[in-house]
């Protein structure tokens, strides 16, 4: 061994050994920790010289320059630490290694590792040159790939939201024209009886049409959020018209088709508690877990005398929410409650829009 200028002992490389690390076809440097030079190859000086004009005589010099080093000599930094980690990292280096990345004047891309070597009889500083020319430039393509990808996904979101709301405003116009169809039959057949003065015959069937269109135009679908107001607002003030009012218990969804089938449920429940059960205050208790969202609706209405029948308004809401993947479960307790599980796919399939 021979002693550094700063009393740190280098030992001396057998000519074997050095021939042998001449023909790496990485760059590979060993150093003391002052940066006296104990092993350096014949790829990692002709790396150097390329980009800071001179071969590496002191490592820790050699390697202040590099990091200082911008654009020189044709060629250029590309990456340093965080960003090459990212870009072209192996996932094996050490957290306190220092890596610099490098475009050379032919393109090749040149990759620079500086890592602290200590066990208990010696310390020792190693710098690695690697060729990551193929593994930077796939590193890009990905990261390239994946903001096309990113974009690609923020229009399909768009597009799909704009079928979600074509879909509900169709759903409003055909639940209109089927009210106005049954409102129409209504009126004739109420002519007629006026007219062969044959109403008392007629009453009882007269009176479940016009019950059945009036519960068809308070299920009418709410109409999509606009600048003044939303379904939610339409239906508070709805059930503040009618004498009852609604506590939302829990955090609400955020996806406009679950918000959707929600108020329609909501909808149909409000109108049943106070027109059956007397009710004057509505119980809206929402839940997220893996699955998706489940709603329980439920009042301060009479309990009911006899067993729910699914018919009119809840049996066209029990439909529309099947339509969608979403499941409705009547329960009593004691009064009726409306249970709504809508998944976080809702709609996703083929089975619904």
């Amino acid at each position: 061994m021979r002693p550094s200028r700063r009393g740190i002992f280098v030992p001396k490389v057998p000519r074997a050994i050095r021939e042998a690390i001449d023909s790496y076809p990485g760059g590979i440097c060993l150093s003391a920790p002052d940066g006296r030079v104990i092993l350096v190859n014949r790829q990692m000086n002709e790396v150097v010289y390329q980009l800071v004009g001179h071969t590496v005589i002191d490592a820790e010099e050699t390697w202040t320059a590099l990091g200082a080093m911008t654009r020189s000599r044709g060629c250029e930094m590309v990456a340093t630490h965080s960003s090459l980690r990212a870009v072209a990292g192996d996932g094996e280096d050490d957290e306190r290694d220092d890596l610099l990345a490098f475009r050379m004047s032919d393109g090749s891309i040149w990759q620079l590792r500086r890592t602290v070597l200590d066990d208990d009889t010696m310390q020792a500083v190693q710098i690695v040159a690697s060729d990551i020319s193929d593994l930077y430039r796939l590193g890009k393509e990905l990261s390239e790939n994946n903001a096309r990808l990113a974009a690609f996904q923020t229009r399909q979101k768009s597009l799909l939201a704009n079928i979600v709301e074509v879909n509900r405003e169709k759903e409003l116009l055909a639940a209109k024209m089927r009210v106005h169809d049954e409102l129409g039959r209504c009126l004739v057949a109420t002519r007629r009886s006026l007219s062969k003065d044959s109403l008392d015959e007629d009453v009882p069937s007269l009176k479940r049409g016009w019950e059945e269109v009036i519960r068809n135009l308070s299920n009418l679908p709410s109409p999509t959020e606009t600048g003044r107001t939303s379904p939610e607002s339409e239906l508070l003030r709805v059930a503040e018209m009618i004498g009852c009012t609604i506590e939302f218990i829990g955090e609400k969804p955020t996806d406009g088709l679950v918000l959707h089938l929600m108020y329609a449920a909501i909808r149909e429940a409000l109108t049943n508690a106070v027109r059956y059960a007397g009710a004057d205050r509505l119980t809206v208790s929402m839940r997220r877990d893996a699955r998706g969202y489940h709603v329980e609706i439920s009042s301060n209405g009479r309990p009911p005398e006899m067993v729910v029948r699914e018919r009119g308004g809840l049996g066209n809401l029990r439909r529309r929410l099947e339509e969608e993947g979403a499941s409705l479960t009547i329960g009593y307790d004691p009064g009726v409650v409306l249970v709504l599980d809508i998944p976080v796919d809702c709609g996703a399939d083929g089975s619904a829009r």
